[in-house]
């Protein structure tokens, strides 16, 4: 229905017989990824058009590897039951390209880069991200969606106050023919729901938002979850480099009955014997603070993890403050380490972990499995012996991901 409102699937393919679809997949944990039914809907869509060529892309966040995500929910069952193969984004060589408007390089897909960038591409290009709010970037909606197109190891790099201008030059360098966000049921408190409290973190909104301007979609996306442009950093500067305004999109669809603004911070539930002290000078939300508290939270929540230690993240802490630290300690992020590292060195603390990018979050996911006595094999539904084997088959292919053991 809205492929046919934007004009039909033979206008917008214009020719091109083949197909990649960027899923939302950062995650096999329940409602962190496109829901299965509206892939499996896109697929029998193009496969009814006669396209046979469909490629399902992802590459998943820090701490994970997309074989083993694809291997422990619906989307690989989707994929085998459908025919399609799906391309794990970190199996692969890489080359570097440069985010336009920054004066920065970052490594991506050698097969991205040559299918998905410039403007005479083969390929149709749907984005297909989940309708979800972020902790670190209010929303995460298509533009955001791109990021998983980039290598795991440069996505620490900048990830922090820096990071609304990389989505936003990520919008320019890849420039999907068609967005559709999954909003059947959207996701909020953050984008990393613990599955014991799922419930309280989902709007059963049933909606999809489609068009062929992925700045158009996420802007009304973004107001369906309560959020205007303005109040969305990467959106606002995407907009001003956009050939279209916000006040002229077209919708097709009464936007008066979504009146709720869903929160897009986490929820308060944190374990009370863990200290967290922020700098004052500088602590992140999309750098060191908020994945490690994502973290630290469904560690808590969904595995029972044990407390008793002390998380440092951001810069600028009183030396009294300081001081007073005895315990394991979490430095979060390269400012803390660079600021406390060294004084709890001298100190002699015997446990000191170190996370030392921003948002470097296998080392933090490493760092708090044991501190807080989680085993990591157990953060998947799958036998810990099935994990291992498709991470051998990962590395063997090549995989880069960044793995949390």
């Amino acid at each position: 229905s809205i492929i046919e409102r934007c004009g039909g699937l033979n206008r917008l393919l214009d020719g091109k017989s083949r197909v990649w679809i960027k899923i939302n997949a950062i995650d096999c944990r329940p409602e962190t990824y496109t829901s299965p039914e509206v892939l499996e809907a896109a697929i029998v869509v193009f496969k009814k058009h006669g396209i046979s060529d469909i490629r399902v892309i992802e590459n998943c966040t820090q701490g994970n590897f997309t074989r083993l995500v694809f291997a422990a929910t619906d989307l690989g069952k989707v994929c085998r039951r459908q025919g399609v193969r799906p391309l794990f984004l970190d199996e692969g060589s890489v080359v570097n390209l440069t985010l336009p408007g920054l004066d920065e390089k970052a490594r991506f897909p050698r097969i991205v880069a040559a299918e998905l960038c410039g403007a005479n591409r083969k390929v149709f290009f749907l984005n297909l991200p989940r309708m979800k709010t972020h902790s670190m970037t209010v929303v995460t909606l298509g533009v955001k969606n791109l990021l998983g197109l980039m290598d795991q190891r440069d996505r620490m790099h900048g990830h922090n106050h820096n990071l609304h201008g990389r989505l936003a030059a990520l919008g320019k360098l890849f420039c999907p023919d068609f967005t559709i966000v999954d909003g059947i049921k959207a996701v909020y408190h953050g984008h990393y729901p613990p599955a014991s409290v799922t419930e309280r973190c989902l709007a059963p909104l049933g909606i999809l938002v489609g068009g062929t301007e992925m700045i158009a979609v996420d802007a009304v996306a973004a107001s369906i979850l309560g959020y205007s442009v303005a109040e969305v950093p990467h959106l606002d500067l995407a907009v001003k480099s956009w050939k279209g305004s916000v006040d002229s999109i077209e919708v097709d669809g009464d936007l008066s009955v979504f009146k709720t603004k869903y929160p897009y911070t986490l929820l308060p539930d944190m374990p009370p014997d863990v200290r967290i002290l922020k700098g004052r000078e500088r602590c992140c939300p999309e750098g060191c603070r908020s994945n490690t508290e994502a973290v630290l939270q469904f560690l808590y929540l969904d595995h029972r993890g044990q407390g008793g230690f002390t998380i440092l993240m951001g810069k600028g802490f009183d030396h009294d403050v300081l001081e007073e630290v005895t315990g394991p300690v979490l430095l979060a992020g390269k400012c803390a380490i660079e600021e406390t590292g060294a004084y709890y060195r001298l100190k002699g603390l015997s446990r000191v972990y170190c996370s030392p990018a921003c948002n470097d979050l296998a080392s933090t996911v490493k760092a708090l499995t044991r501190l807080m006595k989680v085993n990591p094999l157990k953060l998947v539904p799958l036998h810990p012996l099935h994990s291992l084997a498709l991470l051998a088959i990962a590395r063997l292919k090549g995989s880069k991901a960044r793995v949390g053991l």
